[in-house]
């Protein structure tokens, strides 16, 4: 089994927890203010992953 960099559990459970969160803020409290909020979180945890990917990758030589 591949063991991931922590910045890759850091970018995926915050997407998904943010993902809900914003879900569920939108939708069942139906507040609008809050969505700039989400649009700035989004771009912090997306960048954790995809940084994540790249370390993991670097560590197992999968790019050359």
């Amino acid at each position: 089994m591949r063991k991931f960099h922590p910045f890759f559990s850091i970018g995926t459970v915050g997407m998904i927890v943010i993902a809900c969160l914003h879900i569920f803020l939108a939708l069942g409290l139906s507040l609008i203010s809050i969505h700039a909020v989400f649009f700035t979180l989004y771009p912090v945890f997306l960048t954790f992953l995809i940084l994540g990917v790249i370390l993991t990758a670097k560590k197992q030589k999968i790019f050359v």
